[in-house]
């Protein structure tokens, strides 16, 4: 795959075609996000932090399947859970290559993730404030709380990036894996504007999303109708984030395999 430079309008554009592929077929991509969701719990839940970085490492092969499932909705194929395994179903050499990729995402986001503490207030103080926090958005509330959610995105985000063609790099154009790591990284820094826009783009959705709930809050002051709202629209905006990642990569390189059709807009 060769890299491509886009205009940073892009971005938005991104947004709007996982919105279209995500319409085409939601239970589909709902039906992922929760297998997904329902694996890092079991793994939480079992092995503890354990399972918490088992699930972490996972996360460049989870972001092929929605690949791989936006892949066959432009083709006019139906999605289903098997995508989540398919990069896995390859030679010997790519299901090493995606282990290796996940170990490497691994470690290098708990680095990150340590470095954020480390830096941040004392784990006290925020234990303190939890238990203090009548609900979550109280907790969020907390300026203490909001320095270290700043913190940890502002250290996490280019990690995320660096990886996040990866996956279809290593698949699609069976490139090793620090190669692809490295050409990832030059997409999304090559494209910086791009994923601004993409990242700001879809922060615009999520704050649209609570002005909706509150809207709702405030007309129909009922809790678990609120909350029905919030968790619905919530699914479908991850649901369409994770659908928009197959045209961040087809639109950052040359395609390796024929080019599919945009979802359309009717």
């Amino acid at each position: 795959m060769k890299l491509k430079l886009v205009k940073a309008s892009q971005g938005l554009v991104w947004i709007r075609q996982g919105m279209l592929a995500c319409r085409q077929q939601p239970l589909g991509y709902i039906g992922l996000l929760g297998l997904s969701f329902m694996a890092a719990t079991l793994l939480t839940a079992l092995l503890g932090d354990v399972g918490v970085a088992l699930a972490t490492c996972l996360a460049p092969s989870i972001w092929m399947g929605f690949m791989l499932g936006t892949r066959r909705v432009l083709t006019g194929q139906m999605v289903t859970p098997t995508v989540m395994v398919e990069p896995f179903k390859t030679d010997p050499a790519t299901r090493k290559s995606f282990m290796l990729l996940g170990a490497a995402y691994g470690l290098i986001m708990l680095a990150a993730v340590t470095v954020a503490t480390m830096l941040g207030p004392d784990p006290a103080l925020l234990d303190n404030i939890k238990d203090k926090s009548k609900d979550i958005g109280d907790m969020i509330g907390d300026p203490l709380v909001q320095q270290v959610l700043l913190l940890e995105l502002v250290l996490t985000l280019p990690v995320t990036l660096m990886f996040l063609h990866a996956p279809a790099l290593i698949l699609w154009a069976h490139m090793p894996v620090a190669k692809a790591i490295f050409f990832s990284l030059m997409a999304s820094w090559r494209n910086l504007g791009a994923f601004l826009v993409f990242g700001l783009g879809w922060f615009g959705v999520l704050s649209g999303v609570a002005l909706l709930a509150a809207g709702v809050s405030a007309i129909l002051p009922i809790p678990m109708l609120v909350s029905v709202v919030m968790m619905t629209a919530s699914m479908w905006v991850a649901a369409s984030f994770y659908a928009s990642l197959y045209f961040t990569v087809v639109d950052c390189f040359e395609p390796h395999q024929p080019e599919v059709a945009p979802p359309s807009a009717v």
